[in-house]
């Protein structure tokens, strides 16, 4: 169950991770600056979440082992409040 949860938050880091790329190019040859700036403030927080999640997903999968309860813990629980502070420091007053 997690290898192609792991797979699909890859593809999309990648595919979000891509976008930003694009949009950060054409934002710097001013080209369609008001699409690129829009699209890098809107995906932002999903291309955090997809990057935390295919980074948490891969390390939990290449140190697990059948026995541990705590693994999962000891990794979601740091990712899972890295995630909240970046959501808060994305809506926090300028």
């Amino acid at each position: 169950m997690l290898r192609p949860l792991q797979q699909l938050s890859a593809f999309f880091f990648y595919l979000l991770g891509s976008s930003f790329f694009v949009a950060y190019i054409l934002l710097k040859n001013k080209l369609w600056m008001n699409d690129a700036a829009l699209w890098m403030q809107i995906a932002d927080l999903p291309l955090a979440f997809c990057a935390l999640s295919y980074g948490g997903l891969s390390l939990y999968l290449s140190v697990r082992t059948d026995e541990s309860k705590m693994l999962p813990w000891l990794i979601g629980v740091p990712l899972g409040i890295f995630f909240v502070m970046i959501v808060v420091m994305n809506f926090w007053p300028a």
